[in-house]
């Protein structure tokens, strides 16, 4: 859990930030509103996008004209927000993916609305015909300063952390195990067995290994082995068996209860290698993933999906091992979280 302290500080920044951000508008438009100054660290945050070799000469002046420059920096981001979300459901029909696409964009959104105001500005300059002077305000300035490195904290935030997933479900002779949050106790109610388990024998997980954790039982009910599940204690080393959950579930392709086991609904005994060659994975599955990666070798065939660390949100795969000859060797779908290592 360490490891969350840099991308969570990363988050906490960005939410200051875009505090901050509300708090400057709202000193300006107070300003503009009762005639008063604002204070002089606003002027001076105002300043810090200036270049390095810059020779533009910030005006530490507050009036209607700068609240309108604040104003409409906000609406142009939030507006570029929503077409570029507008733009990706409308490709997608996806929610999620189109949500995080968007938030991934923050950054890459925000240098764009910049660039188009400093051209609208530059533009305005030019052509003024007026008498009335044109100031490079600083005090606007200050609210595009502060949203800019809001954004820019902000995607340090989402890269490192991704985006939460739906996880995935595993039916078992129509019972439901949804890996990462189904507990062995769920399972040993609807008549499932752990080899030489009981409900109360102690488990350990020895946090030894990425992607298996606690420990690895073969499964039965009415006498038939259902494959191996992997119980493992959640907030500390050692639980018993019925409070551990299930992390990880394999069956071999030879098993008589194949036909008997679903991942997310898909019968695994009507599956060829020719589908994993020729389909892409979360297809085969009916996965609609916003953030994933698959891997096609000769003879295994894996799905992750939430490609980032997985210190927030949890990592989930699907994998399909084959034997050379084409037939099938193994299924397996699994999780990942920092609370289990």
């Amino acid at each position: 859990m360490r490891f969350l302290i840099i991308p969570l500080s990363f988050g906490v920044v960005a939410l200051l930030l875009f505090l901050l951000t509300i708090y400057i508008y709202l000193r300006i438009a107070i300003a503009v509103g009762t005639g008063k100054d604002l204070p002089g660290w606003i002027y001076a945050i105002g300043t810090t996008l200036k270049g390095r070799f810059s020779h533009i000469q910030y005006d530490d002046v507050t009036d209607s004209t700068a609240l309108k420059e604040a104003t409409l920096f906000i609406l142009n981001f939030i507006l570029a927000n929503i077409v570029v979300f507008g733009v990706v459901y409308y490709r997608t029909y996806h929610f999620s993916k189109a949500l995080y696409t968007c938030l991934k964009a923050e950054f890459g959104i925000i240098i764009v609305v910049l660039i188009l105001s400093s051209i609208i500005k530059l533009i305005t300059v030019l052509f003024n015909r007026s008498n009335k002077p044109m100031y490079i305000y600083s005090s606007s300035n200050a609210v595009k300063a502060t949203l800019v490195f809001a954004c820019f904290s902000f995607i340090l935030f989402i890269s490192l952390t991704g985006f939460p997933s739906e996880p995935i479900e595993v039916q078992i002779d129509k019972t439901n195990v949804i890996i990462g949050e189904t507990k062995a106790s769920e399972l040993l109610s609807e008549g499932f067995t752990f080899y030489k388990k009981t409900a109360d024998s102690e488990i350990v997980n020895q946090r030894n290994d990425h992607f298996y954790y606690g420990k690895l039982l073969e499964i039965f009910r009415d006498g038939k082995s259902y494959g191996f599940m992997s119980v493992t204690p959640t907030g500390k080393d050692s639980d018993s068996l019925k409070n551990c959950i299930i992390t990880y579930y394999q069956i071999d392709a030879d098993n008589k209860q194949l036909s008997e086991v679903t991942f997310n609904h898909t019968d695994l005994s009507h599956l060829t290698i020719q589908d994993f060659r020729t389909k892409d994975i979360k297809d085969i599955f009916s996965l609609n993933p916003v953030d994933f990666e698959e891997i096609k070798n000769d003879t295994l065939f894996s799905l992750t999906i939430q490609t980032a660390d997985y210190e927030l949100w949890k990592r989930y795969r699907i994998e399909a091992n084959f034997n050379t000859d084409g037939t099938a060797y193994r299924y397996g779908a699994g999780v990942q979280h920092a609370q289990w290592e």
